[in-house]
C-alpha cells in the first residue's frame, strides 16, 4: 500500500490524539445537548443537533475545512492566506464580501477552523453565544463520559501493536490541544502513555505544532525526517508543511481544504499499516546501506 521512498528518512513522528489514535464521534450529539441545556436556546437542540450532523456529512454549508468568523457567525472559504467566498449559516453566499475580510492572519483571533467535530460544538457555542464557561463544562463533561461506559469508545489495539513495533524512528512525539489532566485520562485508558518519548498536551496549535517543528529544526533534523499525522489539516499539518516536513490527513470526513498531502488515510487500520511500512522502509535501507559498506570494504581489500 505505501511504496513512497521517503518513508525510510523518517526520524521523528508527531501524532495528535482526538481523532488521530481513535475515531469517534458520537460524543457530538451529546456535547450539544450538554451546550443548550438550561439556556433560553434550549429549544433549538435538535435542530443544532442536525445541523452538526449534516456539517458531519458535508450536507450543512459549512464544511470541514471552513472558517468560523465568531463575530459575525458566518464561514470563510480559505485560499492560501486570503478568502474566496464565505456562506452564513443559512447557506447564502457573500461572494465579495469575503474578499473584504484581507489575510486570514488578521483575522486569526476572530476564527474557528472547522478541522474536526470538536470545532463543529465550538462553532455552536459560538453561534449561540453561549459563556466561556458554559462551553468548558460541557466539554469536560464528554471527555469524561467518552472513557467511561456506556460512552466509551473503541481502542484500536492493532494501531497501538504497530507503533509498539515501530522501533526504528528517533522519537514519537504527542502533542494535543487538550489540557493536561483529560489528555492524560485518554493516553492511559487506551494505554498507550509508554509509546511516545515526549508527551505534549494544552498544546496550543497550530502555534504550538510551528513552535514544535523550529525547535526540531534546531536540534539538527531536516524537515524532510519530520512526519506530522492528524486530523485537523490547520492545526496538525499546514504548519508542517510550511516548513518542509511531511504529513499525513487522517480522517473519514471530506474536507473542503485544497492543501495535497503526503498521504491521505481514512481509517485507523491504514494507520497501523502505514506505522508497519516506515519500520520495514527504515530496516531495509540500513540492511541495504550495511551491505553496500561491507560489499566496498571487500573490494577494497581485494584490489
Amino acid at each position: 500500500m505505501f511504496n513512497e521512498k521517503w518513508l525510510s528518512d523518517i526520524k521523528i513522528i508527531i501524532f495528535d490524539m482526538d481523532g488521530t489514535l481513535y475515531q469517534e464521534d458520537k460524543f457530538l450529539e451529546r456535547y450539544i445537548r450538554y451546550l443548550l441545556a438550561g439556556t433560553e436556546h434550549e429549544g433549538e437542540t435538535e435542530a443544532a443537533i442536525s445541523a452538526g450532523r449534516d456539517i458531519l456529512t458535508g450536507k450543512h454549508p459549512f464544511q470541514f475545512g471552513h472558517f468560523y468568523h465568531k463575530q459575525d457567525d458566518l464561514v470563510l472559504v480559505r485560499n492560501e492566506d486570503g478568502f474566496v467566498q464565505g456562506y452564513t449559516w443559512e447557506g447564502a453566499a457573500i461572494d465579495e464580501r469575503a474578499l473584504s475580510y484581507g489575510p486570514l492572519s488578521t483575522q486569526a483571533h476572530d476564527l474557528i477552523p472547522i478541522g474536526d467535530p470538536w470545532g463543529i460544538a465550538a462553532v455552536v457555542s459560538h453561534k449561540y453565544k453561549l459563556p466561556e464557561g458554559k462551553l468548558q463544562s460541557a466539554f469536560k463533561r464528554v471527555r469524561r463520559e467518552m472513557i467511561l461506559a456506556p460512552y466509551h469508545f473503541e481502542v484500536h489495539n492493532d494501531l497501538f501493536e504497530a507503533m509498539e513495533e515501530l522501533t526504528a524512528t528517533h522519537q514519537k512525539i504527542l502533542m494535543t490541544n487538550t489540557y493536561q489532566e483529560s489528555g492524560i485520562e485518554f493516553l492511559n485508558y487506551m494505554k498507550i502513555r509508554h509509546l511516545f518519548e515526549e508527551v505534549h498536551c494544552g498544546a496550543e496549535k497550530p502555534l504550538g505544532m510551528d513552535d514544535c517543528i523550529t525547535s526540531l529544526l534546531a536540534q539538527g533534523y531536516q524537515a524532510h525526517e519530520i512526519l506530522s499525522i492528524g486530523d485537523n489539516p490547520w492545526n496538525d499539518l499546514h504548519p508542517v508543511k510550511r516548513k518542509g516536513g511531511r504529513t499525513c490527513f487522517i480522517s473519514p470526513y471530506t474536507s473542503s481544504d485544497q492543501e495535497i498531502w503526503d498521504l491521505r488515510l481514512t481509517t485507523l487500520d491504514e494507520l497501523a499499516q502505514l506505522m508497519r511500512a516506515i519500520q520495514q522502509s527504515i530496516t531495509r535501507r540500513s540492511i541495504s546501506n550495511g551491505e553496500d559498506r561491507a560489499e566496498a570494504y571487500q573490494q577494497d581489500i581485494q584490489r
